[in-house]
């Protein structure tokens, strides 16, 4: 297996900043040929599940899987399993008591994501509470509210308003971070300048239907600290004075990994932090450099900035959601943070440094499956070696059996199981909690997963460099 993972003929997470580009059109089409596919497989069969309480039913299998219903409906097979888990609601979760699961709404497989999470939370909802975060600049704001409505299971619903695109100038960005589409979605993105702005920010997220509203989240600068800082938290400030009964706000910040690398720019941020005691959640936002698709980070520095981060608001009581961190975020969740988001593109796992990727002709998007024993995503053909090691625990989720058996390789189906095993570790975490707590947990997972990996026949491009790095940080 010694290879390098090819380079993509599109740029995948290209999807989630333009949906206007031509050059797209072939991998949207494609798409909806395997969503298709998918679709005929997940709507198999219809099935009901109750909920604990007496309170309803979940849908776990047909084209309404993942939704809540008062009644059966007429016609529905008789309930032969388990009740599930009664949904907790917002500020139940926020309390931390579980770990909470943002899966955010991208692009790609959208229809698909209410079907996991009701998967997920029948199965694992008493270990996790789950969330759902849809970016409104990605999509009409009637789609993004059908698809919260449709997020049954979710106790968070998060419409990100995702200001940052304005700040080119300080974060690493695609070219154009705000196509005309995106204008469109969202309008507040044209008009920063004007005096209703941060309203209008508020407002956009209303409208959709979030029930976690989240400050306009500018970058900070670190060559202009503490200006950048009061601007942001001015600007914070604005939405609570605006919100309602009922209502609750995130602190939104988003931030070049320097902010929490560097030594003096940490300590200014974690103090100021501290201070703003007026916001019990943070959203916290983190650019790094990344030198792979759907690889965590393994920067020392970076790790230390965010376990310091998580710390701090473990002990002052507040929620720390890290909402674009992927496997990076589950490992933070050892260090005090409460949450953290992932979705099926790299994107949605990093929020990485922009760097232009040329495609070759012909190319094809490469095969990738998340392998959990692991802690890792490998290709395909990889994951045939692996497979045949010692010890190797296949996985029985619902999707990885149409997977393996079906050509070509389903891109939703693996996503699918991404997002399934992810959701599985995390409650992981907290059902293996008693003995040392969540740090505990996730420092055998860790271990454990290097140790196994320690012996597989790996090429350079497959090795899990992170966990060596995690392992000493635990």
């Amino acid at each position: 297996m010694a290879h390098e993972e090819p380079e993509p003929v599109f740029d995948e997470d290209a999807l989630e900043w333009s949906s206007e580009d031509d050059s797209l059109a072939q991998a949207v089409d494609e798409q909806a040929l395997e969503d298709e596919a998918a679709a005929a497989w997940l709507a198999a069969e219809e099935e009901y599940v109750p909920l604990d309480g007496g309170v309803g039913y979940l849908a776990v299998g047909g084209t309404e899987a993942g939704s809540i219903v008062s009644a059966l409906p007429a016609g529905s097979p008789p309930v032969v399993r388990d009740a599930a888990p009664a949904i907790v609601d917002r500020d139940a979760a926020l309390t931390g008591d579980r770990p909470i699961y943002l899966v955010h709404r991208g692009t790609r497989h959208a229809n698909f994501l209410p079907i996991v999470m009701g998967d997920l939370h029948y199965k694992k909802g008493r270990h996790l509470a789950i969330g759902t975060i849809a970016a409104l600049p990605s999509a009409k704001p009637q789609k993004l509210a059908s698809f919260f409505d449709q997020t049954s299971v979710a106790a968070l619903r998060i419409a990100d308003p995702q200001c940052y695109r304005l700040d080119d100038k300080v974060l690493r960005l695609p070219p154009s971070p705000i196509g005309k589409r995106a204008f469109e979605y969202a309008p507040y993105l044209a008009s920063p300048e004007n005096s209703d702005w941060v309203l209008q920010v508020v407002e956009a997220q209303r409208s959709v239907g979030a029930n976690l509203l989240l400050t306009p989240g500018r970058a900070l600068n670190p060559d202009e600290p503490q200006k950048s800082l009061d601007a942001v938290f001015q600007e914070a400030d604005r939405v609570l004075a605006l919100t309602e009964m009922g209502e609750r706000v995130a602190l939104n910040i988003t931030i070049p990994s320097r902010w929490l690398a560097v030594g003096a720019l940490r300590d200014r941020l974690l103090d100021e932090v501290l201070d703003q005691d007026q916001f019990d959640v943070l959203y916290v936002r983190v650019q790094w450099a990344q030198t792979k698709a759907f690889a965590p980070t393994d920067d020392a520095d970076l790790l230390m900035g965010i376990r310091l981060l998580a710390n701090l608001c473990q002990d002052e009581g507040r929620a720390l959601l890290l909402p674009q961190t992927g496997l990076t975020g589950w490992f933070a969740l050892a260090h005090g943070a409460v949450g953290y988001g992932i979705g099926v593109s790299g994107t949605e796992q990093c929020f990485a440094e922009h760097v232009f990727r040329r495609g070759r002709q012909g190319q094809q998007q490469a095969q990738r499956y998340f392998e959990r024993q692991m802690l890792h995503t490998i290709d395909s053909a990889s994951h045939d070696v692996v497979a045949q090691a010692t010890g190797y625990i296949a996985c029985d989720c619902t999707y990885c059996s149409s997977l393996f058996t079906t050509q070509p390789w389903s891109h939703a189906l693996s996503a699918l199981h991404h997002i399934f095993s992810m959701g599985a570790l995390t409650a992981r975490i907290q059902e293996d909690a008693g003995r040392g707590g969540r740090h505990g947990a996730v420092r055998r997972i860790v271990r454990t997963a290097r140790r196994w990996s320690n012996e597989l026949p790996l090429g350079p491009g497959d090795v899990p460099k992170h966990l060596s790095v995690w392992d000493q940080a635990l």
